[in-house]
């Protein structure tokens, strides 16, 4: 019996952190700044994890499939803006956040969470070069990687 209160409290806490949004437009989460992101007191950033992916250009893609992300470091070119496309083909609801690192409490950038299928398409950026982590604030211990600037 008080197994299932305890899994009845965590459950409690996984929805009241996510919020329940299941918005499918692209109004920005709260401390989203329209969907523009600020890097965390404006430092270079050496988050160590997995840094072995390059950028290849402005623009990144992203997919949620299965309650897995399709891959597990993504790159961006430093100091300039990019287009991060994001398309979720669960019909649960998932975000994305960029982050210092994984246990890290403020925000660079949070994408709202939507259900899919649907593709959602944000400007992000500028962050200083280093290694960062991301991951779905809904499911953060199984769609996570590292998010690298160079």
């Amino acid at each position: 019996m008080r197994k299932s209160y305890v899994m009845l409290f965590v459950g409690g806490l996984v929805l009241a952190a996510c919020g329940g949004d299941t918005a499918t437009d692209d109004t920005p989460a709260p401390g989203a700044q329209g969907g523009s992101a600020t890097t965390a007191m404006g430092q270079d950033h050496d988050g160590g994890g997995n840094a072995s992916c390059s950028p290849s250009g402005d623009t990144v893609s992203i997919v949620a499939s299965g309650t897995k992300f399709n891959t597990d470091c993504i790159a961006t070119p430093a100091d300039r803006q990019f287009t991060l496309n994001y398309e979720s083909k669960d019909t649960v609801g998932h975000n994305i956040v960029f982050l210092e690192s994984h246990t890290a409490t403020q925000v660079m950038f949070r994408a709202d969470i939507f259900q899919g299928p649907a593709t959602k398409t944000f400007t992000v950026g500028p962050f200083k070069a280093g290694a960062y982590a991301f991951h779905c604030e809904v499911h953060p211990n199984v769609m996570m990687g590292t998010f690298v600037v160079k």
